[in-house]
This record gives structure tokens, sequence and C-alpha cells, in this order.
């Protein structure tokens, strides 16, 4: 986003972009006039969220009251409970999001940043703290019960999933924000805005469920399916995803014709 509305509040954003879609069904009609603070985060959890450290999370203002300023995010959260929070600014407000849409998977990727700096401290990233990354800033979850379709999405075969396929969108497929960097994005969105795709297989029943049991079962699954295939080891499990190619997800999709543009909907490459 530009500099100069970065920190400027905006009680209609909900309104914005498709990709918030969800973000209204969590918030539960919640209006605020301005930005929500810390506290205001924290009380829309139904539940704490109990960290594997066995302390409660919490959310701290990243300011001068920042308790333990000589630790680094990921340890403070690991060590003290603490998501450091900039109050007034969108790109903390929407991590703040999928750490209540997705606590399990949240935490276990605090573990494995954990484990990765243990291994090998300081500024320099693993290949595995680059794929945790990438999913925690990029990540969309791709959820579908049918296999191939999956398969065709992680091959760029474009056309056969979002063109053929789009009346089976949010019936045997949909997409799910799990980078708070996406939702910052789609602000503006652009040609060229890409995620890092994540297809995880759900049953038959998943698109029966409500959203938000949707949210619950997909954030048990993902976690599970990351740490069962050590999926976050390096950045193979994660395809590039085009966004505004989800059905849904922009006006322009509509038009088959739409698809038809190389340089944003590349084809696979073929090593």
């Amino acid at each position: 986003m530009a500099k100069n509305i970065i920190n400027q509040w905006d009680a209609d954003f909900l309104n914005k972009s498709p990709l918030f879609s969800d973000l209204k069904t969590l918030l539960n009609d919640t209006q605020w006039s301005d930005w929500p603070g810390c506290q205001g985060l924290l009380a829309l959890l139904n539940e704490p969220v109990i960290l594997s450290s066995g302390l409660t999370l919490d959310m701290k203002p990243q300011d001068s009251t920042l308790p333990f300023p000589e630790m680094g995010y990921e340890e403070r959260v690991f060590k003290k409970g603490i998501v450091s929070t900039r109050e007034q600014n969108w790109h903390d407000l929407f991590n703040a999001f999928i750490w209540l849409l997705f606590p399990k998977t949240k935490i276990l990727l605090n573990d494995l940043h954990i484990q990765e700096l243990k291994q090998q401290p300081g500024k320099k990233r693993t290949p595995a703290r680059d794929a945790i990354t990438h999913l925690d800033e990029s990540g969309i979850i791709i959820a579908s019960n049918n296999a191939c379709l999956l398969k065709a999405l992680k091959n760029h075969q474009w056309h056969d999933v979002f063109v053929q396929s789009r009346q089976q969108w949010e019936q045997n497929i949909g997409a799910f924000v799990f980078g708070h960097g996406m939702y910052e994005k789609a602000f503006k969105p652009f040609i060229g805005f890409t995620g890092k795709a994540y297809c995880i297989e759900v049953d038959e029943s998943f698109y029966q469920q409500n959203k938000m049991t949707q949210y619950q079962i997909l954030d048990q699954l993902l976690c599970e399916d990351i740490q069962k295939k050590n999926a976050l080891c390096d950045s193979s499990h994660l395809s590039p995803l085009p966004i505004l190619g989800i059905p849904g997800w922009s006006i322009e999709n509509e038009s088959p014709s739409f698809y038809d543009n190389n340089h944003y909907f590349r084809p696979k490459r073929i090593n």
C-alpha cells in the first residue's frame, strides 16, 4: 500500500476486495470506527489460544512499552507468548486475523522458525525458513475433495481449473487466504498479483460446513499435513498462484479471455 495511506483507518475496508469476504464472518458484523488495538483483536477469540509452550497467546503494541524488546519477533512469541503488533498498521492487523483463523498452524510455523533459528542463528535464512515465510506472507490454501483439480492447479493448467471447472468452485474446491500480506495487497490489486498455493485434500462433506467450521477443519488438516510431509523443509510444496484468476476474486476473470494473458497465467516450466 502507498505510504500515505498505510496508517489511515478505513471502516469500510471489508468491502474493498472479495478477498475480505471471509473476514466478515470472522468479525461477525463487528463495527470499528477506528483501529481496534490489541485488546480489541483478542476480544474476537471465542477461547484463549494456547501455544506449544503452554503460554496463552497475547498481543502487545509494538512501541516503547513492548516487553522484552531485546527479543526478536519469533522468539518473543515462543518464549513469552507475545505477538508484537503495530496497532495502526494494516499488515499487522491482517497478521492478527490469521492468528485468529489459523491458530494451530501459526503456532506450528512459530515452532518451525525457532527450530531453524537454533540450527542457524542470525538473519540468513535456511530453505526451510524461506518456505515458512513464503506461506506466512503469501500463502493461499487451496482445499479440494478432487485430487485431479489440485494436480491441474499445481501443473498450471489454468483454463482447466478456472474456466472449465468454474462451477466446482465453492462446491469441490476453494481458496482460503493464509498469508497476511495477500490481504494488504488486495487493497490495490494488479496484474501480477501472485501468491503461493498450498494444496490440501478435504473430504466430501467439507463444503457442506459453515465458513468458520471450514476454517477450523482446515487449520487442523494443514497443521497435520505440514508435519506429516515435512512440507516446509523447502518451497517445493508451494506453487505460484495468480490471485486474480480465482473465481469470485476478480470481476475481470468472469470473461474466459482474461486467462489468455500468458505473462500472468504462465505455463509451468519444464526442467
